[in-house]
């Protein structure tokens, strides 16, 4: 017996989308039918590529500039969204930046970066997405990614695991918030994915070790790493029918890496 996923008639804000974890999640719900809005800090090549993969399947899509952090910019996002594609009904929290910093040496630029991003702005995308949900009146669904270093302390990634680990408490308390007026608010916790890009901003880059890829293969039941459309899946499987009735969870999507 095969399980189709539709989501027919629903449109899906995807921010962080135009790259990597993002443009995977954005292609995989418009393979299911959904229209999306694309929200990203630099409208380039990557988001062409993007936006032409999805427009390919027969979907709208719209870009939005935006800079997650910055309120102004998240009203306007979801504004946009709503004036050309009529309505908000999946919020995919992807947006985030990396660090490789310790607790005992980050600086206050590094910290404030970081939770600006990773954390402020995905509450305030699920503000506003929300509002906007609770207007249409038929629920939602919001989507948010932490990561396995959210649940297990990694040293070296010191401010960006606090970040992540304040995604899952803002999921339970938005899921609390939220459910009552039909909005389920659940995250991914994605784990050593295939792409040696691991974050960054501002023109930076960082790039994983090999050392690095050694030592977490050695931890994983699933022998091998994790691809962009793993998360993908489990993002389609959240904003549709199929996870209705599961809210408030985080789900650790990482081959076995958090099992305890």
């Amino acid at each position: 017996m095969s399980i189709e996923i539709s989501l027919a008639g629903k449109v899906a804000i995807v921010t962080g989308g135009r790259r990597q974890l993002g443009a995977a999640q954005a292609r995989r719900l418009a393979e299911c039918g959904a229209d999306i809005c694309i929200a990203d800090i630099a409208n380039d090549t990557f988001m062409t590529e993007t936006c032409e993969a999805i427009a390919a399947l027969g979907r709208r899509v719209v870009t939005v500039v935006c800079d997650v952090s910055k309120r102004d910019q998240v009203d306007s996002m979801v504004n946009r969204c709503v004036a050309e594609l009529g309505r908000i009904d999946i919020l995919v929290n992807n947006a985030g930046i990396s660090s490789r910093e310790t607790l005992m040496q980050v600086t206050d630029e590094e910290w404030e970066a970081v939770f600006n991003i990773n954390l402020k702005g995905l509450v305030m995308c699920s503000q506003y997405a929300a509002r906007q949900m609770i207007t249409q009146g038929d629920g939602g669904a919001i989507i948010n990614l932490s990561s396995s270093t959210g649940l297990n302390a990694n040293v070296s990634r010191g401010p960006y695991a606090v970040s992540k680990a304040g995604v899952i408490m803002a999921t339970n308390l938005l899921a609390r918030e939220l459910g009552e007026h039909n909005i389920t608010v659940n995250a991914l916790a994605p784990g050593f994915t295939s792409t040696a890009k691991i974050g960054g901003r501002g023109g930076q880059m960082f790039y994983r070790r090999q050392d690095e890829t050694e030592k977490v293969m050695a931890k994983l039941a699933i022998q091998r790493q994790g691809e962009p459309v793993d998360y993908a899946n489990a993002v389609v499987y959240l904003a549709s029918e199929l996870g209705s009735y599961v809210t408030g969870v985080t789900i650790p999507v990482d081959g076995g890496f958090t099992i305890r």
